[in-house]
């Protein structure tokens, strides 16, 4: 096991023979190319303890997590196998921001966090469920920014990211006001949104943590059309992966785990993939071709046809039909409209037409939900 020192001259641990380690930003950290989200961890305690310390001795070396994950439990399942060996690891915290949240309030959630976890302080804290709008809450006298530069000063935290759900376009804005060391964000196959700003990120040496590579186990399942798209005859799983870590500008890819088959799998694919041997923006272009199969007429999220009078989430089934033709992922498509409730499956509707009357992109909307209902 090697160490690789940081400009805190703290060592990260680093096993070469199992792991690849890519720069976390300008920070100084090497971070393993794989990274280990906790927000999956199931009730075994067991098993949670095995997984977590096996994970360091593989080389992961970036945790993600926070008390509010699985019900307020995420860092108690975490905290266990992490015993000893928190040193050489980064455990990443993380609180929410909102208009009421004060430094006193911020402050103190951080305290909290770092006992339950058993550290002494953070080599990151994440602002949560960021967006631009609340900007002048986390800059305002009092608020969320003192209490982070004050626990900056005293040790407790080292470096500072934010993640959340935003616009490409505003979380653009979040990254230029010059703030952040990092910045998490949905990025993999199926969802590229977040590309520009991942491209941002890497020019102004901000780290970028990848979450939901996998596409929250959506690519667990076999997408046919994916191997030839991105020319890699790999499983989905491992496709999805390698995708993500071809980007250049992400630090590492944060996958959900909750099974050592799983963890063992994933560091063997990140392992056994050299990034500099891809092609990334071929795999792009790729994927491009893929979306262009399904015509102009394309569902963009709009939602406005959100009021459906049989009460039908139109934008999701949309959305999952999208992801069935364009990818290929036939079984993931049938298992999840199997796991609609009755009321949410397309056999509700009513042909009434309302929705398509307003769709700006003339989406054949009756159409894909007959489709849908004879692939169930």
């Amino acid at each position: 096991m090697a160490v690789t020192a940081s400009t805190h001259n703290e060592p990260l641990i680093c096993n070469d023979e199992t792991m690849r380690y890519r720069p976390m930003g300008k920070t100084g950290y090497m971070v393993s190319a794989l990274s280990f989200g906790c927000m999956r961890l199931k009730e075994d305690k067991a098993l949670n303890e095995k997984m977590i310390s096996r994970a360091v001795d593989l080389g992961v070396n970036y945790f993600e997590t926070t008390r509010y994950y699985l019900e307020g439990t995420c860092q108690h399942r975490t905290a266990p196998g992490l015993k000893e060996k928190t040193a050489g690891v980064i455990v990443s915290g993380k609180e929410s921001i909102s208009p009421d949240k004060s430094a006193y309030l911020f402050r103190r959630e951080i305290e909290r966090q770092l006992d339950i976890l058993g550290l002494d302080h953070f080599k990151f804290f994440q602002v949560g469920w960021f967006t631009w709008q609340n900007m002048p809450h986390l800059l305002k006298r009092g608020g969320v920014f003192d209490a982070i530069r004050r626990a900056q000063d005293e040790g407790l935290i080292k470096f500072i990211g934010f993640t959340g759900h935003d616009t490409p376009e505003n979380f653009m804005r979040c990254l230029e006001i010059g703030l952040f060391d990092s910045i998490t964000v949905t990025y993999n196959v199926l969802n590229r949104s977040y590309e520009p700003v991942i491209q941002r990120a890497g020019e102004l040496g901000v780290a970028v943590v990848a979450m939901s590579p996998v596409g929250g186990g959506v690519l667990a399942y076999p997408a046919t059309r994916l191997p030839e798209a991105v020319a890699m005859d790999l499983p989905t799983p491992a496709l999805a992966l390698r995708f993500v870590l071809s980007n250049p500008n992400v630090s590492t890819a944060c996958s959900g785990m909750n099974t050592i088959e799983m963890l063992e799998e994933n560091v063997k694919t990140v392992r056994d993939f050299d990034p500099s041997t891809a092609n990334f923006e071929e795999m792009c272009t790729g994927l491009v071709r893929l979306r262009e199969k399904l015509g102009e007429r394309f569902c963009t999220g709009c939602r406005y046809c959100a009021d459906c009078r049989e009460g039908l989430d139109i934008a999701r089934l949309m959305d999952i039909w999208q992801n069935w033709k364009a990818f290929g992922l036939e079984e993931w498509t049938r298992d999840t409209m199997r796991s609609l409730p009755e009321e949410k499956q397309p056999a509700r509707c009513s042909a009434c037409g309302d929705c398509e009357d307003k769709c700006p992109n003339d989406v054949a909307i009756l159409e894909r939900l007959a489709q849908l209902g004879e692939l169930m």
